[in-house]
């Protein structure tokens, strides 16, 4: 079960209509500058995953992402994933076992949820949410500019009184819809760059698959 939630979230970490010109920029302006600010200060935030496949129930899982330039961990009950800048290390607790690796960059867009904007804040036709609105945030659409065989669309609200990241929801033309929700965001933390690195000594008897 664990895996498949992981592997589900990997997907997910890896944009709508038009509306007029001005607007276009507006919102681009205001993903460019969210995503600026989380690659120049170490970021701290929970966060509840909700994944929707069509037809069945909901499932929700909750956990912690830390984040330091292009350092990350995930942190989850049954997985936890280290990355350095270099190596990754994706630790199953129910098996007490790590794999590390030496991630593509694509591989890294789809573990690191803020990568996921990244990559297609470059490739996506941008715009205000016409369905979606809130008194509270921005409601920015993004469409994939290029065919995209999965996504339909992704949905990123941005609180209006920070301009810090509060969702990300993604729909995918087969129906199913991942939503993740942060909580607690708290940025310009001090973060040391060990907290990026699996420490073996923590975990007793941990069985290690080294895939370098």
């Amino acid at each position: 079960m664990a895996k498949k939630i992981y592997y589900t979230f990997l997907l997910f970490c890896f944009c709508l209509q038009s509306v007029p010109a001005q607007s276009d920029a507006t919102a681009q302006k205001l993903l460019l500058d969210l995503l600026t600010s989380i690659k120049s200060t170490a970021v701290k935030t929970d966060f509840k995953l909700t994944m929707t496949l069509k037809g069945n129930p909901s499932q929700t899982v909750n956990g912690m992402f830390t984040l330091k330039g292009n350092k990350f961990v995930l942190d989850m009950t049954q997985l936890k994933v280290y990355f350095n800048g270099m190596t990754q290390w994706s630790y199953m607790a129910q098996n007490n076992e790590v794999s590390i690796s030496t991630p593509t960059a694509k591989e890294l867009s789809e573990t690191n949820p803020m990568a996921i904007l990244v990559n297609y804040s470059s490739k996506s036709n941008i715009s205000f949410s016409t369905e979606t609105k809130s008194n509270n945030n921005h409601c920015i659409e993004m469409i994939p500019s290029t065919k995209d065989k999965d996504i339909l669309k992704i949905l990123v609200t941005i609180n209006k009184s920070n301009n810090e990241l509060y969702s990300i929801k993604i729909i995918y033309k087969n129906g199913n819809l991942n939503n993740l929700v942060l909580s607690n965001y708290k940025k310009d933390i001090q973060v040391n760059d060990d907290t990026f690195e699996f420490k073996k000594t923590k975990f007793k008897g941990v069985v290690i698959n080294d895939l370098r």
